[in-house]
């Protein structure tokens, strides 16, 4: 063993004159061949602090441009890190290696995937805020040379880790980089599944209904959900779900009647009977029927599960206020509430946020205790519906006299 470390320092030694030579001459093809074989005598010995210290050396000669030597060395540390008997021998290697490759566009991707080694590796120690800040570091998306699929994986494994360590402001900021149509491609699937699964966790947190909505159904549009009953159907759970959750406005009743559509949510009861509920002008239960068996799904449990329940609720209220809206001109405030099973003072929150928002129109008329769901007309737009009245009147009155005067002709009838 001494006699081979012995050799060995006498074998680097001779190459590394070698090199020098080369380098010197401009020979970049052979200054590449003695650097790569001075790496692989370490390897061959195992000599991991030998290879890294000459790693670092052959990288910082300036003696020449050497690009394509600083390239074929990193390339060749990199195969060397599986090679590695410890974690501690993989850790000072990777390390050396990227410190060699910081700012070199040469190997950068190379350094790409060094930096997530380092990452996982210190992800798998517990240390979730230190693989976070590592693999951040990284701006992926300038490494032309990187694939598609791998670019956007490694942009994933950061939305990750975020995550992990609730910093939901860059969680935005990473997954705007992600575009939506890329995973599109049935090659990537696994990762388009990936990413709408943890950007549901985003839109969990930050209480987006119609965002989670809309990634829920393109999991469900997804080729392996459809395939599987089991997962097709609690995509078309948790779609539907919080869709209903979700402010309404036109965007949310036209996904409310296409999701009406959807053959298995027709197949199953239960959905098809909640939807019907939602997209038909009639007044709303509370609570819902089947209401333990919505209570169990997984939209309605976690931290903030009651508080989901409770926006259902409100949906439901604001579902039948406007249902009273499109039959009445006014009620009393003491009806609607009776309709709404809700006392005066809630009935009255629900009705302002309802107008706030322009989902109805409404006035209320507290000391008389009357709510007006007519709009007021203007002088000009009342003419103008008293002209379309007389003028649909007279329109009747003609068809009458016409058809009263082709009876005559009929029966002969002779005007008295």
């Amino acid at each position: 063993m001494r006699k081979d470390h012995r050799q060995l320092g006498d074998g680097l030694s001779k190459l590394l004159a070698l090199e020098k030579k080369t380098r010197l001459a401009m020979d970049t093809d052979s200054t590449l061949k003695i650097a790569l074989a001075i790496l692989n005598l370490c390897l061959e010995l195992k000599e991991w602090k030998q290879l890294n210290d000459h790693i670092s050396l052959l990288c910082k000669r300036r003696a020449q441009s050497v690009e394509k030597v600083v390239k074929n060395i990193v390339q060749r540390g990199v195969e060397a890190v599986e090679m590695t008997p410890d974690k501690e021998t993989k850790r000072e290697l990777i390390e050396t290696l990227r410190t060699v490759s910081a700012g070199k566009i040469v190997v950068e991707l190379e350094r790409a995937r060094l930096t997530r080694m380092i990452s996982e590796m210190k992800e798998e120690e517990g240390d979730i805020d230190k693989a976070a800040e590592i693999l951040q570091a990284v701006y992926v998306e300038t490494i032309g040379s990187m694939e598609t699929r791998e670019k956007a994986a490694f942009l994933l494994d950061q939305v990750r880790l975020c995550l992990a360590k609730k910093d939901y402001v860059r969680v935005e900021i990473i997954s705007n980089k992600i575009n939506p149509k890329t995973l599109q491609d049935e090659k990537l699937e696994d990762l388009k599944l990936k990413y709408y699964h943890l950007m549901n966790e985003f839109y969990k947190y930050r209480g987006d209904y119609l965002a989670s909505c809309k990634a829920w159904l393109e999991v469900l549009r997804t080729k392996s959900i459809q395939e599987d009953v089991k997962k097709s159907e609690e995509a078309l759970n948790k779609t539907i779900l919080y869709c209903i959750l979700a402010p309404f406005d036109s965007e949310v009743s036209d996904l409310l009647h296409r999701l009406q559509k959807e053959p298995l949510a027709v197949k199953i009861p239960r959905l098809k009977g909640l939807l019907e509920s939602f997209t038909t002008t009639e007044l709303m239960h509370w609570p819902l029927q089947h209401e333990k068996e919505w209570k169990q799904q997984e939209v309605f449990q976690g931290e903030k599960g009651d508080e989901r329940w409770s926006d259902m609720h409100k949906r439901v209220v604001q579902h039948n206020i406007r249902v009273i809206a499109e039959y009445y001109e006014k009620m009393t405030m003491k009806r609607l509430a009776n309709l709404l099973q809700l006392d005066e003072a809630k009935v009255e929150e629900h009705l302002s946020e309802m107008v706030t928002s322009k989902q109805v129109f409404a006035r209320i008329d507290r000391p008389a205790g009357i709510i007006s769901f007519a709009k007021k007309k203007s002088a000009a737009e009342q003419l103008n519906v008293w002209s379309a009245d007389i003028s649909e009147l007279l329109s009747l009155v003609e068809k009458t006299c016409h058809a009263i005067n082709k009876e005559n002709m009929i029966h002969g009838i002779k005007p008295t």
